[in-house]
């Protein structure tokens, strides 16, 4: 499993799952890891994808509770559209380190994936500026972002949203895209595999993989 680590802290370990499919194509895996918590709804997915070899539709849970529509773990659509391609991504501070180095994947025609963790929003808007100077942005087929844990906005009223900064970068590109996925630093979190063949439907915030990721 990828280990990712508050702030990057420790970068030799969050390299694993990215750097280990771009320098050898192997599918690798985004999720717990041994410190995270096993609770039923992680072990579930783990379980389905790497023991069952399920081609896994991921959704976010439907808990409305006592309120008119759901308020927790809700999916928001930045783009429309469903597309296909494979899956790549992960931590977006750790990737954004790799800029210019051979361990960053081939973005075209990928969906890309991110979550983060303790990040300011001026840092996020940075490192996706980062992508987009880079070049990853404008290669990619498709959009996930997944959580972003305690990455409020700064104080006042000078600073974006994390979803105006998103909507900024991600808008114009034209592709399918929505936030809000069950993947990061989260109790519940999907296992997600990298280098799988997948379908994202932006409108309900799905993930279909189209094959196995394991024999």
């Amino acid at each position: 499993m990828e280990q990712n680590c508050p702030n990057a802290g420790s970068l030799k370990q969050s390299l694993t799952g990215t750097t280990i499919y771009a320098r050898t194509g192997m599918v690798t895996f985004h999720g717990p890891s041994g410190r995270s918590g096993w609770n039923t709804f992680t072990v579930d997915y783990v379980k389905r994808l790497l023991f069952e070899g399920e081609s896994i539709t991921y959704k976010n849970p439907d808990n409305v509770g006592d309120n008119l529509t759901q308020v927790k773990d809700r999916i928001q659509t930045i783009a429309p559209g469903k597309v296909s391609g494979r899956l790549v991504g992960g931590n977006l501070t750790v990737l954004t380190a790799l800029i210019g180095s051979e361990y960053l994947p081939d973005w075209q025609g990928h969906i890309l994936f991110l979550e983060d963790v303790g990040e300011g929003i001026y840092r996020i808007d940075r490192m996706m500026t980062q992508l987009k100077l880079a070049g990853v942005l404008d290669q990619i087929s498709g959009f996930v972002f997944g959580k972003c844990t305690g990455c409020d906005a700064d104080s006042g009223y000078s600073s974006f949203t994390l979803e105006e900064v998103l909507a900024d970068h991600i808008k114009p590109l034209g592709i399918p895209a929505f936030r809000g996925s069950m993947i990061g630093h989260i109790s519940n979190k999907f296992t997600i595999p990298l280098g799988v063949m997948a379908e994202i439907d932006a409108s309900k915030g799905t993930i279909q993989l189209l094959e196995s990721a394991v024999i």
